[in-house]
């Protein structure tokens, strides 16, 4: 029995959680802020996630990268922080490449270095300004020496950020990706140190005042036996009423994307709003594995917390589908957090009500009726989800379980559209103060947070 789960099972340390709206099973930093997740590899053995971090306060202020690491993605081990800011600036996003070939000269040919390739953001009275930086280590990414010429991408520019950065073995040349306002730039280098633009990628009918963000490039199996490159952006917009991850499928030529022909649909990763600035796992063979920030920029600051702020969905694997209307992402929870949970899954039953005995919980339902409404509910407040499997519709309202300081957007019904009907399995991963459904095999999936003093006491479903 995993001891990150069998701990929770104690009603003491339950309602010290509840008390400080503290996740069981998703990641949050034990003091300050968190945002987007940064530099995910697995490297040795353990899988690694960097991440935004103010460890000083609660809402976001200067950041630095915290680090933590883990072997199941339940149990984490929170370390110190990775990077902090220097006279050339804040630490915001980016990624990590392991460099076995040493192209960059920070390690060797038998000890090659990780590289963590970030942005730097920094601050004068008159302006404001981005550029692309380099960090390395050579013990396995516990800590990081700034390379000295920093920073090696600098297009003076106000936003210019994100930097995804991959190998590509055709082409012997590493690929970065950034964000820059609605675009997304392409650069290539061989060393990590000089950098050569190149291609802009570009969508259609996009409103003024979109802003786009971290960007992440990857080639994922498809159903059909092939593979196709599938670009993921976090979209945003000023006022933040606006607010998810895009994908597009497409191809890669190893210098420029292009999106497959027609697909003019936005396609969205999650119908709910807590599930932002996704990133993909470096060096892990065979999956593509992806975890995201579990907030929404409209309310992030506002929602409750005590001595922390935010935390991170569950990664899931991904793959695609291929429909009449093209390629679909399919999502699951990554197979070594199931399989650590698989003792606690619990299926319910239509036309019922089961009282919750254990959060953190996974429940399931096949539902045989063409509608079903499953309601997660305490003496106070509900959280109802709702499934047409005729018309292939899915909405999720937390509306009772919203402070009116969080603003409108919380209040909001998530809702999308499916294909698939034919499986109708729901799984449903309930924490302390978040659930996560998945619906249609994978297709439908929402991340919702919650938060109320007392845990949901029981689930009723009927239509």
């Amino acid at each position: 029995m995993n001891q990150v789960i069998n701990k929770f099972m104690n009603k003491n340390k339950l309602e010290e959680l509840y008390r400080e709206y503290r996740p069981a099973i998703h990641f949050s930093c034990k003091r300050g802020w968190m945002n987007d997740p940064n530099g995910l590899i697995f490297h040795e053995g353990w899988y690694h996630l960097y991440y935004q971090h103010y460890p000083d306060g609660v809402i976001h202020g200067p950041m630095h990268w915290g680090h933590a690491r883990t072997k199941d993605f339940l149990e984490w081990e929170e370390l110190p922080v990775a990077l902090s800011p220097d006279e050339k600036g804040m630490i915001f996003s980016g990624c990590m490449v392991y460099d076995k070939e040493n192209t960059t000269g920070f390690g060797t040919m038998e000890d090659p270095p990780l590289v963590a390739v970030f942005t730097q953001h920094i601050e004068t009275k008159e302006t404001s300004t981005q550029y692309q930086s380099l960090a390395f280590s050579t013990d396995a990414g516990m800590t990081f020496q700034k390379y000295e010429g920093n920073p090696v991408l600098d297009l003076k520019l106000k936003d210019f950020r994100d930097p995804k950065v991959f190998w590509h073995p055709e082409e012997r040349k590493w690929i970065m990706l950034t964000a820059v306002e609605q675009e997304i730039r392409f650069f290539t280098s061989g060393n990590l140190k000089q950098w050569a633009e190149g291609a802009v990628f570009r969508a259609n009918g996009l409103k003024t005042d979109v802003i786009w963000e971290c960007p992440d490039l990857v080639e994922m199996p498809d159903d059909q036996g092939g593979k196709q490159w599938v670009l993921f952006v976090s979209q945003n917009t000023l006022d933040y009423a606006e607010t998810g991850i895009r994908y597009f499928v497409g191809t890669f030529d190893g210098c420029s994307f292009c999106a497959e022909e027609g697909a003019e649909e936005e396609l969205l990763v999650d119908f709910g709003r807590d599930n932002y600035a996704a990133a993909t796992y470096a060096e892990v063979k065979g999956r593509v594995i992806q975890q995201s920030w579990m907030n929404c920029w409209a309310y992030a600051m506002k929602l409750p917390g005590e001595g922390f702020r935010g935390s991170m969905t569950l990664p899931r694997e991904l793959g695609l589908r291929k429909t009449i209307e093209g390629y679909r992402l399919i999502q699951m929870p990554v197979r070594e957090a199931l399989e650590e949970l698989s003792l606690y899954i619990q299926m319910i039953e239509e036309n019922s009500e089961v009282f919750i005995d254990n959060i953190p919980g996974i429940y399931r339902i096949r539902p045989e009726k063409d509608i079903v409404k499953i309601t997660f509910e305490n003496n106070e407040s509900s959280l109802e989800i709702d499934v047409d499997f005729v018309h292939g519709k899915i909405a999720v309202d937390r509306s009772s379980l919203a402070d009116a300081s969080y603003g409108s957007c919380f209040q909001e019904i998530g809702r999308t559209c499916f294909q698939s009907r034919d499986n109708r399995e729901i799984y449903m991963i309930l924490d302390v103060t978040s659930i996560e459904i998945f619906a249609a095999d994978g297709e439908a999936v929402g991340t919702f947070q919650y938060f109320t003093r007392t845990p949901f006491q029981r689930i009723r479903t009927g239509e």
